[in-house]
């Protein structure tokens, strides 16, 4: 409209949760942002209708048409959505969706969209990861509410999966067990290991927190090819990090790490067959990167990413 140029927005994924599940009544996942994401553009139009491209990314639309309509915005843009994560393996997909759409949309409006509401919104539509905060952080995903921040995460490597098939987080967060009493004990322990290896950032106890976390997931739901991962892990003396409601696996070593122990993971991993194996950088992408006006921050929203082919 009036060659005003186009609202852009960026959020990161994760892969999968560092840590997931349930102490007392709140539940809660502690994030782990990855360098891949989405970004998304938005620009108004005279029509009564947002566009959204692809179609499937519905979610990221109904966010921003309650947004246009809270913001008393015309309801009429077009919503493009570019992103490099992979639909249901738990690498937040639909959250960067929302998440960058939004910001795109408040950008273009010159609205400062702050966290807290981009959670509130994002929880509303689906259950929600805390990629909308600039660090990593444990999070209620059904309710949207910041629980702690937990400061950003040490320079680290990730040598993991895709793993096979898909996995509707909705689908997974409804029929999910309550937690016993001693896998919450167990849950305590990897939060107060992740509290320490982000304050001494100690790169090994964020990985024998996600250690813990998949034991007591593999604990609540059997699965063979997840027992398979955590004894190849274990032989290899590295932390791990999982999809709690996704298919992604993970092993977690220093960004330093020596290139012979990372090539030896790898073809490690490429043994179970879990499908594709990649190099995945954790770490966030700069505030000033998040969201804008215009093309100027335009980049590849794989970033820091590594293909083993």
């Amino acid at each position: 409209m009036d060659g005003q140029q186009p609202g852009w927005g960026f959020a990161p994924g994760t892969f999968g949760e560092l840590v997931q599940g349930q102490i007392a009544d709140t539940h809660f996942l502690i994030t782990l942002p990855i360098a891949w994401g989405t970004r998304a553009t938005f620009t108004a139009s005279d029509d009564d209708r947002l566009d959204i491209w692809p179609p499937s990314r519905r979610k990221a639309g109904q966010a921003v048409e309650q947004a246009l309509a809270d913001w008393k915005k015309p309801p009429g843009g077009v919503l493009v959505i570019q992103s490099a994560l992979p639909v249901g393996k738990g690498m937040a997909s639909s959250s960067a969706d929302i998440v960058a759409s939004l910001r795109a949309a408040a950008a273009y409006y010159g609205i400062r969209i702050q966290a807290p509401d981009i959670a509130r919104r994002a929880a509303a539509l689906d259950p929600t990861d805390g990629i909308m905060y600039p660090s990593m952080v444990a999070f209620n995903p059904l309710t949207g509410k910041l629980l702690e921040r937990l400061g950003t995460a040490p320079p680290a490597l990730i040598i993991g999966a895709l793993g096979p098939g898909r996995i509707n987080t909705e689908d997974h967060h409804r029929v999910r067990k309550p937690y016993e009493p001693a896998h919450q004990r167990r849950l305590q322990e990897a939060l107060d290991l992740v509290r320490r290896g982000v304050s001494e950032h100690r790169v090994e106890l964020l990985g024998q927190a996600g250690r813990l976390s998949a034991e007591v997931d593999l604990e609540r739901q059997p699965d063979e090819g997840l027992a398979r991962f955590l004894d190849l892990a274990a032989e290899e003396g590295v932390g791990v990090v999982i999809g709690h409601s996704g298919t992604v696996r993970g092993m977690v070593v220093p960004q330093a790490a020596p290139s012979r122990l990372v090539r030896r993971l790898e073809q490690r991993l490429w043994s179970l067959n879990l499908g594709f194996v990649y190099r995945i950088n954790v770490g966030l992408v700069p505030h000033a990167r998040w969201s804008g006006q215009g093309h100027k921050h335009q980049r590849s929203e794989r970033l820091g990413v590594r293909s083993i082919t």
